[in-house]
C-alpha cells in the first residue's frame, strides 16, 4: 500500500512541477514574442526615416526579421504550452484526489487501474520536473531524497533556464546599442 502512495505521491508533485515549467514558458514565450514583433516594428518605423540604420541591407534584414518571427510564432502555438499546463493542472488533481481517497484499507486492483489510467491522461512529465521538486522540497521529503548528481541536475537545470531567458531578452538590446554607437 505504501509504495502505491509513493508513486501516486511522487507523479502528483511531479506533475505540478510540470504545469509550472508549462506556465513558464507560456509565458515566457508569449512575452519574447511581444519583445521582438515591438523591436521588429521599430526598426521597421527607423528604417523608413534611416534605411540604412543596420547598413545597406537594412531592408533585407527587416524582412527575414519578420519572417524570423512568424516561424517563431507559430512554433510557440504549435506548443501549446497553455493547453498542455491546464491539462497537467487538471491531472494533478485528479491524482492528489486519488491520493487523498487513499485510507489505511488494503490495496486493491480498481485504485491501481485508476492511476494507470490518470498516468495516461496527459503527456508525462519530464524527469528534471521530479528531480527539481525533489531538490527544492527536499526537506519535506520522508523518501526519495535527492542524491549529488540529482541536486547539480536540478541546480543545472534552473541556473541554465535563467541565462538562456537573459540572453533572449536581453540580447536584442546587446544588438540595437551596438548599431546606436556605429551611428
Amino acid at each position: 500500500m505504501q509504495d502505491i502512495k509513493n508513486k501516486i505521491w511522487f507523479t502528483y508533485k511531479a506533475r505540478i512541477q510540470a504545469h509550472i515549467r508549462l506556465s513558464r514558458a507560456d509565458l515566457h514565450s508569449q512575452i519574447l514574442l511581444v519583445w521582438y514583433a515591438l523591436l521588429s516594428a521599430g526598426l521597421a518605423i527607423v528604417a523608413i526615416r534611416y534605411p540604412t540604420i543596420l547598413g545597406s541591407n537594412t531592408d533585407i534584414i527587416s524582412a527575414l526579421l519578420g519572417v524570423f518571427l512568424l516561424g517563431i510564432s507559430m512554433a510557440v502555438a504549435n506548443r501549446d504550452f497553455r493547453g498542455r499546463g491546464i491539462a497537467m493542472c487538471q491531472n494533478y488533481q485528479n491524482l492528489q484526489r486519488l491520493y487523498d481517497g487513499l485510507g489505511a484499507s488494503s490495496l486493491d486492483d480498481d485504485v491501481i487501474g485508476k492511476y494507470h489510467d490518470l498516468l495516461g491522461q496527459v503527456e508525462n512529465h519530464r524527469g528534471i520536473d521530479d528531480k527539481v521538486f525533489r531538490v527544492l522540497h527536499a526537506a519535506e521529503l520522508c523518501s526519495r531524497h535527492p542524491v549529488k548528481r540529482e541536486c547539480i541536475s536540478a541546480y543545472g537545470y534552473l541556473i541554465w533556464r535563467v541565462v538562456v531567458l537573459a540572453f533572449l531578452y536581453l540580447s536584442p538590446l546587446f544588438i540595437i546599442f551596438s548599431f546606436y554607437e556605429r551611428c
